[in-house]
């Protein structure tokens, strides 16, 4: 029986002293590289969540959680409609999501169930990403060329930009969301131009 969502999510950044940032590719729906991440559920907090998502999914310990502050880009707020893979919850589709930064102790034992190609990225290499998911959000890849390479998880891409760790335009962030919202690419008859102005 398909779990009904709590429409509730926390995300976990961790970073290295090198600035680089520890992220996979999800291993379930939706697909995309993203960080540490889950539903509240009956974890207690929003932080408590936060710990465990990251001790399941990473195998690593939370010493310490700091809030990313998330009213900016266009248009973040604490709501987003993003879809997952459960039944809608009492309030549709999408969260009311927190995003944290973390440090961590312990050695990386990631899960093979929801995680694939654990790596640590730098900002450059987050923008690419990024530029990946956006191609994707107008058109230019398909859900299987995607699924296969797959760029930032779309609902992940504001997040990045609120903490300042990649840049992307208006209208690629509402392509994004667009995207986050439906949970595939639109098809190439209503696909737009990528655009690089602002970047």
């Amino acid at each position: 029986m398909t779990k009904r969502c709590d429409n509730r999510s926390v995300g976990v950044l961790i970073a290295d002293r090198s600035g680089r940032y520890l992220m996979f590719d999800r291993n379930t729906f939706p697909p995309g590289v993203a960080g540490a991440a889950g539903h509240v559920d009956d974890h207690g907090s929003a932080e408590d969540a936060a710990r465990i998502e990251v001790s399941e999914e990473l195998g690593l310990t939370v010493t310490s959680l700091t809030s990313v502050h998330l009213g900016w880009p266009w248009p973040v707020t604490f709501w987003r409609d993003n879809r997952c893979r459960r039944l809608p919850g009492r309030f549709g589709i999408g969260h009311r999501w927190e995003i944290y930064r973390a440090e961590v102790a312990g050695e990386l034992a990631p899960s093979a169930r929801e995680t694939r190609n654990v790596r640590w990225l730098t900002a450059a290499e987050l923008q690419a990403l990024t530029d990946r998911t956006a191609a994707y959000a107008h058109g230019h890849l398909s859900d299987a060329a995607f699924a296969e390479t797959p760029g930032i998880e779309p609902v992940w891409v504001a997040w990045l930009v609120a903490a300042d760790l990649v840049t992307a335009t208006p209208a690629d962030l509402a392509a994004i969301d667009r995207v986050a919202a439906t949970g595939s690419a639109p098809t190439s008859s209503t696909s737009t131009p990528l655009t690089t102005e602002g970047r």
